[in-house]
């Protein structure tokens, strides 16, 4: 749902110089005659210059130093080289070319409606206080505190659990056997919500009890883990006014997903 920002410059300025008048695009006349360079008798047109200085520079044309205007016109009359070279070649009557340009087109055109739309169309406070209380329950989890002792195999972990059931002490036993960074102080890992860890970490803490420790390995994309809750505690929600700007640009998406389906 998230609405991103595809211009392209490079590919914006490839399509303008690189199509023939005979069967391509050609230059549409909303562009204008302005001109910043000629290139083997194609004209280089000011506004595209802008384009391309605002995708790759981030800045207004008009902003940049000489020197650097000069070199972003060079590499824009070098992109029109490689477009003219490519038409020699016959590379621009490929099908896959073809499909390319036409696919940046539509992202062009649609972002431009997407952008004019959420422009005229604001979200409300009803829609931003909407999309707080919607996801009140993904703000207020649980905060988990653990230790763990990572190791690379099963067997490895079972030795781990056998000395725990016997009686070690687990930051010591982190210490002595635990091949990850948590090891030298004791296993400890910072308070952590269970969405951001691997799925089968998440899933075994979710089973345990304060104060105990797996009974069964816990493998991941890292190893194999040992796993010890020390405590758990309500994390309270950010206030809405705190999280505004992310909860005004989700209800954009909302509001744009929306008219999406209308049409």
């Amino acid at each position: 749902m998230f609405t991103r920002n595809v211009t392209s410059a490079v590919l914006l300025a490839i399509c303008v110089s690189a199509c023939s008048q005979d069967g391509g695009v050609g230059t549409p006349e909303s562009l204008g005659s302005a001109q910043v360079a000629v290139v083997n008798g194609e004209p280089v047109l000011e506004p595209v210059l802008r384009i391309y200085v605002l995708a790759t520079e981030r800045k207004n044309l008009d902003e940049l130093a000489p020197e650097d205007r000069e070199r972003v016109l060079n590499d824009l009359i070098g992109l029109q080289l490689l477009a003219q070279q490519a038409e020699k070649d016959g590379l621009t009557s490929s099908r896959t070319l073809a499909a390319q340009l036409e696919l940046q087109r539509l992202r062009l055109v649609a972002n431009a409606t997407a952008t004019d739309y959420v422009e005229k169309n604001p979200p409300s406070d009803a829609d931003i206080q909407a999309i707080y209380e919607e996801n009140l329950p993904l703000l207020a989890g649980e905060q988990y505190k653990a230790r763990h002792i990572l190791v690379t195999t099963r067997e490895e972990a079972d030795v781990v659990i056998a000395q725990l059931r016997d009686g070690a002490e687990f930051a010591a036993l982190a210490q002595e056997r635990a091949d990850g960074p948590t090891g030298p102080n004791g296993g400890a890992l910072d308070g952590f919500t269970l969405d951001s860890m691997p799925v089968e970490f998440a899933s075994a803490i979710r089973a345990m009890s304060v104060g105990t420790h797996s009974t069964e390995p816990v493998q991941t994309e890292f190893g194999f883990h040992v796993i010890m809750l020390d405590h758990t505690r309500k994390q309270e929600p950010p206030a809405l006014a705190d999280i505004r700007n992310e909860l005004t640009s989700a209800a954009q998406r909302k509001r744009l997903y929306d008219y999406i389906k209308t049409l």
